[in-house]
């Protein structure tokens, strides 16, 4: 039988699967009417509690109470998909696949595959999400022959774990980030204000020959989504002051 002690992580599980059906900004009950509800000690559910703000599920606001808030999603230096960054925050991952189709590369995609314009490739477009909620805009467009390969795949789920699967690997990326305004058709997508900012993600993929394999622009939710890098500086002098 387990302890009081120890009931705590049961409960900020049992409330993590509750917050996420409601809409964010919703205030908690108070910790002794939830403490009740668990017939647990205060001392117990602020444990609980306190799992779920480090996680980010909810905020506390001094003389107001607790809200109900979503993760924030951490892109970091390592090369990781977006299921892997979902599952990593404890997230249920899934996408709607908005179109995928076989066409001509204009200058834009040619650049950045090293192909000739009109060269044929296959563009996936896909709205992304996190527990039912959508988090991100995806365009991302392959070589033909890649398409080729996803032609009977599984297009909601990682494109490079399907690749991987018939022997084709990622082995390094390229990355540029900046801040966009929505248009239209993603504020409505993303379900956000018309004009709101993005975090606008491009990456190029290559494969182990250093060819590129994969470019894909995506464009985050802007209250979803921190870039962190660790920044070293090796070659540090003192000031001459």
């Amino acid at each position: 039988m387990k302890t009081e002690s120890r009931r705590y992580v049961e409960i900020a599980e049992s409330l993590k699967d509750r917050y996420r059906k409601i809409p964010e900004g919703t205030r908690l009950p108070s910790e002794r009417a939830l403490s009740q509800e668990f017939g647990v000690s205060v001392v117990t559910l602020r444990h609980a509690l306190s799992l779920l703000e480090q996680a980010g599920w909810i905020r506390k606001v001094a003389g107001s109470g607790s809200y109900v808030t979503r993760p924030t999603v951490l892109i970091g230096p390592s090369l990781t998909s977006f299921t892997e960054d979902m599952k990593s925050r404890g997230l249920a991952p899934s996408s709607l696949v908005l179109r995928a189709e076989t066409l001509q590369s204009n200058s834009e995609i040619s650049k950045h595959l090293s192909v000739r314009p009109g060269t044929q490739v296959f563009l996936l477009e896909r709205l992304r999400y996190a527990d039912g909620e959508a988090i991100c805009h995806e365009v991302g467009v392959l070589p033909d022959q890649y398409g080729q390969l996803l032609e009977s795949a599984d297009l909601e789920g990682s494109i490079h774990a399907t690749l991987a699967d018939r022997g084709i690997f990622v082995q390094a990326a390229q990355r540029s980030v900046r801040a966009v305004v929505a248009s239209d058709r993603e504020s409505q997508l993303l379900e956000l204000p018309s004009r709101s900012p993005l975090l606008e993600i491009v990456d190029v993929f290559y494969d182990p020959f250093g060819s590129p394999m994969h470019y894909a622009r995506t464009r985050y939710r802007f209250d979803r989504y921190e870039v962190r890098s660790n920044l070293e500086n090796l070659n540090f002098k003192k000031p001459s002051f």
